[in-house]
């Protein structure tokens, strides 16, 4: 049975400064905010469309497409640049037949710039869903992603 947004935002639409919750309520249960969602939150909140998507694109969590099961997300901070994360990037581009903040048709992969992961020491950094891996290079990204039983590399 498909989800309602419309009732996903219910309980927000009173609430003062209530957008915020009802984008993070709709991502969580939808995993990203569809075209549908915006006009739905426009007339909910009694905003235009436009200021919903500024809303949305201003902060870097909020999606307007799905993303893959696995984020890569790749350190380009200077620490991360001296250590030739450019190359990393290019390499895995590669790899994965992804450029920056595309997902993998299978909703598996999705490549993300960040600017520091606070593991400057031992750049270039990466980080996979919830862990960071520092000296990264394809093959342990590639490794790692296999050890957590990721399907198709």
């Amino acid at each position: 049975m498909p989800i309602d947004s419309r009732n996903i935002i219910k309980p927000f639409i009173e609430e003062k400064g209530g957008l915020m919750p009802a984008l993070h309520a709709l991502q969580d249960h939808l995993g990203f905010i569809s075209k549908d969602n915006i006009k739905e939150l426009a007339i909910a909140f009694n905003f235009s469309q436009a200021e919903v998507i500024d809303v949305i694109t201003f902060y870097d969590d909020f999606r307007l497409a799905p993303i893959g099961k696995n984020i890569i997300k790749i350190c380009q901070a200077e620490a991360c640049q001296s250590q030739n994360c450019k190359q990393l990037l290019s390499d895995l581009t590669s790899y994965f037949g992804l450029e920056m903040d595309e997902t993998s048709d299978d909703l598996n992969i999705t490549l993300k710039e960040v600017f520091c992961l606070g593991n400057c020491a031992v750049g270039p950094s990466v980080m996979i869903n919830d862990t960071v891996i520092g000296e990264a290079t394809t093959k342990k990204i590639v490794s790692h992603l296999k050890e957590n039983d990721v399907q198709e590399l």
